[in-house]
């Protein structure tokens, strides 16, 4: 008799989508919120989640009083004149505009203020030198200050309250081991950190300065061809899920900035057996 030779059947490992979206929040904004279901949102035999794609619907004013980034000051030798502006999207070239008919308006007659393409736009006070004055929007503007000049060049402006959102849920990367880091001084483990950034060059505004993601409402997608690989216990089904958005600045994005529609994201999450 020849012996017969017997085999282990093999399943090859599957991966299955968990989806997000942050309409289907239980509570909270979408910034902040928990997402409950009346059963757990997964149950199965697996060991990894990784991001495999992001959408983010951004409708968040790039000039406003939420973000303390509105008013622009300067000093004159006829005093110290403050302009605020409203709170929208603006590009560079529009902000500019806007600034200089607001600090025209608010100085009066007898003190003009204008703008020159020069070496970069430049703010001038006729041929009378005046000072601008610190303040969140001259930073971003990156109009040097406390300089008394009779011109004042804007150089590489970046009118953005934030550089990058991060996507945090403590309920999927608590039991990690292996922790981010970063080189700032605010920690925390993230899904996703989402850099304001073209794909490709930002398209130019009427003065030539590049209208950067974020400066206007925007809906992209982003594909992740090397995600980030969470490590789950197999025994652990996923019950609620909690999730934050932080900003640059290591604060959870305002409510009143949320609110209304106007931030609004989607997540596609891999889970695989393997």
């Amino acid at each position: 008799m020849q012996r017969q030779d017997t085999g282990v059947t093999i399943r090859n490992p599957s991966t299955a989508n968990l989806l997000i979206d942050s309409i289907d929040r239980t509570s909270g904004t979408s910034s902040e919120f928990v997402i409950n279901k009346k059963y757990s949102i997964m149950n199965g035999y697996f060991h990894r989640i990784a991001v495999s794609e992001v959408v983010v619907d951004w409708c968040i004013d790039n000039i406003s009083a939420v973000t303390a980034n509105n008013t622009f000051s300067v000093t004159t030798g006829a005093g110290t004149f403050v302009a605020t502006l409203a709170d929208g999207s603006y590009t560079v070239a529009s902000a500019l505009d806007t600034l200089v008919i607001a600090l025209n308006a608010a100085a009066g007659i007898g003190v003009t203020f204008s703008l020159t393409d020069g070496a970069g736009f430049k703010i001038l006070h006729g041929t009378a030198a005046f000072t601008v004055n610190e303040t969140n929007l001259s930073t971003q503007l990156n109009i040097i200050a406390g300089v008394n000049s009779v011109d004042h060049p804007v150089n590489c402006p970046v009118l953005l309250p934030y550089t990058y959102i991060d996507f945090v849920s403590t309920d999927l990367t608590n039991n990690q081991s292996l922790k981010d880091t970063t080189t700032n001084y605010i920690e925390q483990n993230v899904l996703y950190r989402w850099y304001f950034a073209w794909d490709g060059p930002a398209p130019a505004d009427a003065y030539g300065y590049p209208i950067y993601q974020g400066y206007q409402r925007f809906i992209a997608r982003r594909a992740l061809p090397f995600p980030k690989q969470i490590r789950w216990e197999n025994n652990v089904p996923i019950g609620q899920l909690n999730f934050q958005v932080y900003s640059s600045q290591g604060t959870v994005l305002l409510p009143s900035q949320v609110q209304g529609g106007e931030f609004e994201w989607k997540m596609t999450l891999l889970v695989s057996e393997d």
